[in-house]
């Protein structure tokens, strides 16, 4: 298997054959999705995160947008990370996770007066996955009830985003884009893992492609081991 290799593009620089291949990713992954609308979704971000083998061939990407929120009464920042897919053959691959902490360092030497939050939404168990392991505080979570202020900030960021679509912490797209594999999503070995039943019970609708909004402190003190280890450029 080719080595993995990321690369930022900033969106105003992505040209036509970019666009195809990134097309091409995410039709192999979710039905439903568009050409038309995989633009028109990328031209509200401000970054492509991409994922590239030895041959320059894309293999996976993530989308970025940052903007301003208010959380606590203060302004914050908000990394919210939009489309995202990786090539079946390279999903074990975890080169595409060190390179968005290299961003969000990025962001953070950038903006180092305000706090720094992530804004996820998550229509599959496994990006959920990814805040269970890098943080020690998220939201929600199924360790306890969204605090009123945390649940708030949700329904803030939910409605900033989709004003149309968001409802009580779900994004439900008039026009979804769903996982071909469906409800048959999670393996055997994994039935019982706690935090994919919280994800399954919160949006049961998960394969209908409605997505939940969640968020996490993007901070050095609400970094689990796991959080440390890929902030710090460690891929084991």
């Amino acid at each position: 298997m080719s080595k993995l290799i990321s690369k930022i593009i900033e969106v105003g620089q992505t040209d036509d054959g970019l666009l195809d291949a990134m097309f091409h990713l995410m039709d192999q992954t979710y039905s439903g999705v568009t050409l038309d609308r995989m633009k028109q979704d990328l031209s509200n971000k401000q970054y492509l995160l991409s994922l590239l083998d030895d041959a320059g061939e894309l293999r996976g990407f993530t989308t970025i947008q940052i903007f301003d929120s208010h959380f606590r009464g203060k302004t914050v920042k908000i990394i919210y990370s939009g489309d995202t897919v990786i090539g079946q053959e390279f999903r074990g691959e975890l080169e595409l996770m060190r390179a968005w902490w290299q961003f969000v360092d990025m962001i953070q030497r950038k903006h180092q007066d305000k706090d720094l939050y992530w804004m996820l939404i998550s229509k599959g168990w496994r990006t959920y996955k990814f805040l269970p392991l890098f943080f020690k505080e998220f939201y929600p979570n199924k360790s306890c009830e969204t605090p009123k202020e945390f649940q708030e900030f949700i329904d803030r960021l939910g409605s900033f985003k989709f004003p149309k679509e968001h409802k009580r912490g779900l994004v439900i797209p008039k026009q979804p884009d769903f996982l071909r594999i469906g409800r048959s999503d999670v393996p055997e070995y994994r039935k019982d893992d706690a935090d994919i039943l919280f994800f399954l019970g919160k949006n049961p609708d998960f394969y209908k492609g409605t997505e939940l909004v969640c968020v996490a402190k993007l901070h050095s003190s609400n970094l689990t081991k796991g959080g440390v280890r890929f902030s710090n450029g460690k891929k084991n």
